[in-house]
């Protein structure tokens, strides 16, 4: 059994074709700890509809912990919240529970935001308390926060400069 130690040797891979089905799993995973929350319609087969992951199929992520899956990201070019391009934007962040509170996701963002330099747009709802909290702690001091309704939602985001 895994000890509550934080753990920041996190692999962060970039994912391939071959990779989607895995992410398209982890996405259900995804979802239902998001469903405390936001709720999520459920089809007959027993998952929950996701129809975005052709649109955010850019540079998607896997996290690794020696080889085990913890996690994944979908980062894409264009802020959809505020439409600002070029613009490097979150749009899709997932530490697996077990992992959570390890240093993995602050380990995880780090990575990513070294490999696409450039103006961030990392954003949470207000009905994900959780995501926001995170999200307050983990991107750099120096940014603009402001809210924006998008899609029926109050979005927080976090804009900022990586380098």
């Amino acid at each position: 059994m895994r000890g509550r130690q934080r753990l920041t040797e996190v692999s962060v891979v970039a994912a391939g074709e071959s990779d989607r089905a895995t992410i398209e799993r982890l996405i259900q995973l995804y979802l239902y700890d998001m469903a405390a929350e936001l709720p999520f319609p459920i089809r007959g087969d027993g998952q929950y509809d996701y129809d975005l992951l052709d649109r955010f199929w850019q540079h998607p992520y896997l996290f690794q912990i020696a080889g085990e899956l913890v996690g994944f990201a979908l980062v894409i070019d264009e802020c959809p919240i505020t439409a600002r391009r070029p613009c490097w934007f979150m749009a899709e962040f997932c530490v697996l529970r077990p992992w959570r509170h390890r240093g993995v996701g602050r380990s995880a963002l780090n990575a990513l935001l070294n490999r696409h330099p450039g103006p961030w747009h990392i954003a949470s709802q207000s009905q994900t308390p959780e995501a926001g909290y995170f999200w307050a702690r983990s991107v750099p001091v120096q940014r603009e926060e402001f809210v924006r309704r998008f899609d029926g939602a109050d979005w927080t985001v976090r804009a900022f400069m990586s380098e």
